[in-house]
């Protein structure tokens, strides 16, 4: 399988009093073509920062970022990567599908820099019936539940059809109901596609259930404890939370967030059932 994101060594510090806060300390990561790679460690040990060096939103002190072998900001500049924030940050005064067509009109009615034609009415349409609002189209934010508003961010993150999603706590903000039903939409919507995809969360469950491995990092600074294999069958439907080998997977992560310093729950089991 190929390598769609390597990060090479990579350190960031942070300009601040005594010589600058080190954020992240040679880090080396690997996400495959068409793999769920997640993130997980404690607050402050910098899964966004590293996300972001992946999306080219920041610049590494030391190390570098590929993506596909080039660098990320020229890769954010052909439209072949996507970003899903906590906040999906939907203007009020758009509808459904006028906030799904956004990033085509900022770009100006571009493509991806001639490598495709640029995106039409009729690909919003589709990606609204891909995650479950075409019924919705005309309505506005205020008129959504939270999670429907995170699954319009999801559709206008993937209006260029990116090969990349960057998903940084993309359910942090839903009430726990409805993140635990978000979690196997969005399994559903990726299915579909495949896309690679790397994810920021605090959720244990979470990662264990969307992904194919987990990246467990360590306390400030931001190191790669271990990368867990997860080996659960997919697709992956609701039930197997319960199941010896999610069980096992959530208390090995659980285990390897002590030891790094974490100071979490005292077992994993009692994690995955919250």
């Amino acid at each position: 399988m190929a390598i769609h994101v390597a990060i090479e060594t990579v350190s960031k510090r942070f300009p601040a009093k005594g010589g600058g806060l080190l954020v992240l300390d040679g880090v080396s990561l690997e996400a495959q073509e068409g793999e769920f790679l997640s993130l997980i460690g404690p607050s402050g040990c910098g899964k966004t920062t590293l996300l972001r060096l992946i999306g080219g939103l920041e610049a590494t002190t030391e190390g570098r970022v590929l993506v596909r072998g080039l660098e990320p900001r020229e890769v954010q500049k052909r439209k072949e990567m996507g970003f899903v924030f906590q906040d999906p940050s939907l203007l009020p005064w758009r509808t459904v599908h006028e906030n799904v067509l956004l990033p085509l009109q900022v770009n100006g009615g571009r493509g991806r820099e001639g490598l495709r034609p640029a995106p039409t009415q009729g690909d919003a349409d589709a990606l609204l019936a891909t995650v479950g609002l075409q019924e919705f189209a005309r309505y506005y934010p205020h008129q959504l539940s939270g999670g429907m508003k995170q699954r319009v961010a999801l559709a206008r993150a993937l209006v260029f059809d990116p090969a990349l999603l960057l998903m940084d706590e993309p359910l942090g903000a839903l009430d726990e109901l409805t993140r635990s039903a978000m979690r196997y939409e969005l399994l559903r919507i990726w299915e579909t596609s495949r896309k690679t995809v790397v994810m920021v969360t605090h959720s244990i469950a979470e990662a264990v259930l969307m992904s194919d491995r987990v990246a467990v990092m360590t306390a400030r600074p931001g190191r790669i404890a271990d990368v867990v294999t997860i080996d659960l069958p997919r697709p992956r439907r609701e039930g197997i939370e319960r199941t010896a080998a999610f069980l096992d997977a959530v208390e090995r992560i659980q285990r390897l967030l002590m030891t790094g310093g974490y100071g979490g729950p005292a077992t994993g089991r009692a994690a995955a059932r919250r």
